[in-house]
């Protein structure tokens, strides 16, 4: 199935009506369109009007639902967008769910007697699965209901038309790149809580960056206060020029969740504007809709030096951060460090909760300094540490500091750059 913005228009739910712009069977639904040639239309046409019918192991789907429903953007003012679309065929029954920024499609082998597709309550069907024991089910339905029968029991559960769904973006396929499972968790998981959660500071700051140059990755997030920097080789690079892409953050978090026990992640680029980008891990593929916009030049935030720092357990760092923290009160969470004499000594005050005082041993070098942060910030950061020990890096106290592992995992690099508070 491909799009093809010449040729017709199919909205998302609701009331289908003939477009005067187009012949039949193209329509044509307020200002959310799906285009389709005739082709596509026709070859998808068998799946609409027949009923579908399929057993399962109840493992299965409800772990491809349930992960599919977590897509789902629960405020939807379009019907079909809160249900899942599940597509019987060839013994292999697919499940996918879409909010238009983000889509999620999972397979898992079944017995198939007749082949077709349905929708069904995402929420609704997902909490009704996850309340069943092991065992197998049988799924049976028409474009109006779907019939669930298992061992004595049996549901039925409204549907609507799967020929309303969305369809899957164009298969035109740009640059590709694969990188180690795992590796790409690790990285998902050392960036994407720096990105910002604030739609008033805009789609790009909520995003990551991917850098893909040869055969490394590099994955950037930054809300403005914090940056978070990590780097790896690939699996498989690239050819030719290096390339860059913003993904909704949220995307990325949902294929890391979605790894299963994959040991690569295949990337590729998709559509004739190159704006999606498709990530697939053995039975699930997640294709996110990029940021259009210009990422921060994160590297005019990274001073090319520093002349002071200190090395310190990460854990108890972090214990006391936290300890401190719950004094500070204020909004930024204000607590000052004071390097010194091979110590590091954090204090904060507030006039409703009192002092805090902690002193930790440190190996310190340069200067001396006092310089404050954002406790929770601060914290954050520490805790997706790869390393028992961590080295912060100081220019002075107005100026970014440096934190990174005293050790880095074999193959990355891990890089965290924070804003300090004027005292």
């Amino acid at each position: 199935m491909h799009m093809c913005r010449s040729e017709g228009k199919r909205r998302y739910g609701g009331a289908a009506r003939p477009s005067p712009q187009f012949a039949p069977p193209y329509y044509r639904y307020d200002d959310i369109y799906v285009f389709y040639d005739d082709e596509t239309t026709d070859s998808e046409r068998w799946r609409i009007d027949r009923a579908v019918k399929f057993t399962c192991n109840t493992k299965d789907i409800a772990n491809a639902v349930g992960a599919a429903s977590k897509v789902v953007n629960a405020h939807t003012t379009v019907p079909i967008l809160s249900n899942v679309l599940l597509t019987a065929q060839d013994g292999t029954i697919r499940i996918r769910a879409t909010d238009l920024e983000i889509t999620l499609e999972q397979g898992f082998s079944a017995e198939v007697t007749e082949a077709g597709s349905i929708t069904v309550p995402a929420k609704l069907f997902s909490d009704y699965l996850g309340n069943l024991p092991p065992g197998i089910m049988e799924l049976s339905g028409t474009p109006a209901r779907a019939s669930v029968k298992f061992e004595r029991s049996n549901y039925d559960f409204h549907a609507l038309p799967p020929d309303e769904y969305p369809p899957l973006p164009s298969a035109q396929r740009g640059a590709t790149f694969s990188l180690d499972a795992k590796r790409f968790r690790e990285g998902v998981g050392s960036v994407v809580f720096a990105a910002s959660n604030e739609e008033a500071r805009g789609a790009v700051l909520m995003g990551t960056l991917l850098e893909i140059a040869n055969d490394s990755i590099t994955m950037v997030a930054t809300d403005g206060y914090r940056l978070a920097k990590w780097d790896t080789k690939l699996s498989r690079g690239i050819e030719g020029a290096a390339t860059k892409y913003i993904v909704p953050s949220r995307a990325l978090s949902e294929v890391a969740r979605n790894l299963g026990s994959s040991d690569v992640v295949e990337v590729s680029a998709l559509g004739p504007a190159q704006n999606q980008l498709s990530f697939t891990a053995g039975p699930t593929s997640i294709i996110a809709r990029l940021v259009d916009g210009q990422y921060p030049n994160y590297a005019q935030v990274i001073p090319a030096q520093f002349d002071r720092s200190v090395t310190v357990n990460t854990g108890t760092l972090i214990g006391g951060l936290r300890r401190a923290s719950l004094v500070a009160g204020d909004r930024a969470n204000m607590v000052k460090l004071a390097v010194a004499n091979q110590q590091l000594i954090i204090t904060a005050s507030s006039d409703v909760a009192g002092n805090a005082y902690e002193e930790l041993e440190v190996q310190q070098t340069g200067d001396d300094l006092t310089i404050a942060f954002n406790a929770k910030y601060l914290a954050e950061i520490l805790n997706h540490i790869d390393s028992p020990q961590a080295v912060l890096e100081f220019l002075g106290p107005l100026s970014p500091a440096a934190i990174r592992p005293l050790e880095a995992l074999d193959g990355t690099t891990q890089l965290y750059v924070l804003m300090p508070l004027r005292q």
